[in-house]
């Protein structure tokens, strides 16, 4: 056998238990076979590493110094893997939760208090999946979606979660900078959008017959690189109630300019499959994200 192969796996691990019981006799018994073929092994190893491994004496042995050093390597590697087959086993064991969800609910609502639900639940191999496309949850390995509007596929079942409006956010200073933003006058003023939601401006305006007629304006990719470009001044963007209460928690500078002018922009569901319907840990689920969006999102 060729001294570049690493030798087998069956070999190191026969060499791990003739050293540790330093008795080729004692390793036959607990790898169930005889003394002779553990002996053989032996001699295959040494071979295959080009050196001795064992002294053998008045039918005692005792590890040589290469030995020695080949033994301390091969039990940590061997126990990693012992600690990693373990370790996917329990996994395995563990039912796939897999939650698909609206990028700004997973980094507002899902990642900051998923650990109370996972603790609540250690049973559960936890996955958050977050996405703007709708997937077709029917044919995904999806456990359950969180989705912006209501779905008409029968297969599915869908629980409103919590209504979403708009109104304009912006930097308390800015507002200093631009008063006439509370009479609805943005001229001089930068509206900040969302590329995958540009029409929510316009839809906002139109309700309020603001139209502006020379629009400035800067798109960004999600809601919360809009709002980091209000706490840094760079103008106006349209805020989603209630995740925009959020925000101003955390942020008191933080200003609705114009709190009583909401546009209505539909509602968040919780959808999943019919034959799902009885599941105990989707109405656990169910019940702790209604409770933690009733918490984080309140106008407090």
């Amino acid at each position: 056998m060729s001294s570049q192969h690493l030798p087998s796996l069956n070999l190191i691990r026969v060499f791990e238990v003739a050293a540790r019981r330093m008795s080729f006799k004692d390793a036959a018994e607990e790898l169930f076979v005889s003394p002779p073929a553990v002996s053989h092994q032996i001699k295959i190893l040494e071979e295959n590493l080009g050196v001795a491994l064992f002294k053998r004496e008045n039918r005692k042995i005792s590890l040589t110094g290469d030995g020695k050093r080949y033994y301390l390597h091969v039990k940590r590697g061997l126990d990693l893997i012992n600690s990693a087959t373990l370790a996917v086993r329990k996994e395995k064991k563990k039912r796939r939760f897999i939650i698909n969800t609206l990028p700004n609910i997973a980094s507002l609502i899902l990642f900051p208090n998923i650990h109370e639900f996972q603790a609540k639940h250690p049973e559960l191999n936890i996955q958050i999946d977050s996405d703007v496309s709708r997937i077709d949850l029917e044919n995904s390995e999806a456990t359950v979606a969180i989705r912006h509007e209501c779905g008409t596929e029968p297969e599915l079942t869908y629980h409103p979660l919590v209504k979403i409006a708009l109104t304009p956010i912006c930097h308390r200073s800015y507002l200093e900078q631009h008063p006439g933003i509370k009479k609805g006058d943005f001229s001089n003023c930068r509206l900040i959008k969302i590329s995958g939601d540009t029409y929510q401006w316009p839809r906002w305006q139109t309700e309020w017959n603001l139209l502006p007629d020379t629009p400035n304006e800067i798109v960004v990719s999600t809601v919360q690189a809009s709002i980091e470009a209000v706490k840094n001044n760079i103008g106006v963007a349209m805020g989603y109630l209630p995740t925009s209460y959020q925000f101003m928690q955390n942020d008191d500078e933080l200003v609705l300019p114009l709190a009583d002018m909401v546009t209505a922009h539909g509602e968040c569901f919780l959808a999943y499959r019919n034959n799902n319907a009885d599941d105990e840990v989707i109405m656990a689920f169910h019940e702790w994200l209604v409770a933690v969006i009733a918490e984080e999102w309140s106008d407090k």
